[in-house]
């Protein structure tokens, strides 16, 4: 995996990361350099939002991964939530996960709640990833 700013990987900053934590991160962060259209969203991220970049980059290495592995976790969470897309989205309405703006149309459609749900949560890993200087 990429090393942090300070010189340390994810697996020396991994007393809560499992080996397997690590692996997936680290698949993640790889396959993200290598997808032109993610690397493009970094470099529109880093010239549109630079003051809170800066903001985030004051996050110690162990609380950006802490982010991430949040982020993996409930990019996993999402393949057991919508094996009943229909009950994922009535689930993620009562838990008020869901802008009242989109309910309608995610009743309508489960599948784009998923999709819409996937894209944010890597987003926000990859966010994390490029604050944490495991992508540059």
């Amino acid at each position: 995996m990429g090393e942090a700013p300070d010189g340390s990987t994810a697996q020396q900053n991994s007393g809560f990361l499992s080996e397997k934590d690590a692996a997936d991160m680290e698949a993640i962060i790889n396959e993200a350099k290598k997808d032109l259209e993610t690397m493009a969203m970094i470099t529109k991220m880093k010239a549109d939002n630079m003051e809170g970049l800066a903001d985030l980059k004051k996050l110690s290495t162990m609380e950006v991964l802490g982010g991430m592995k949040e982020t993996l976790d409930n990019l996993k969470l999402i393949e057991y939530l919508f094996k009943d897309p229909e009950k994922a989205v009535r689930e993620m309405e009562k838990e008020g996960m869901i802008d009242k703006a989109h309910i309608k149309k995610y009743r309508k459609d489960p599948d784009l709640l998923e999709k819409d749900t996937r894209r944010g949560l890597y987003f926000q890993f990859v966010s994390l990833a490029v604050v944490g200087g495991f992508i540059e």
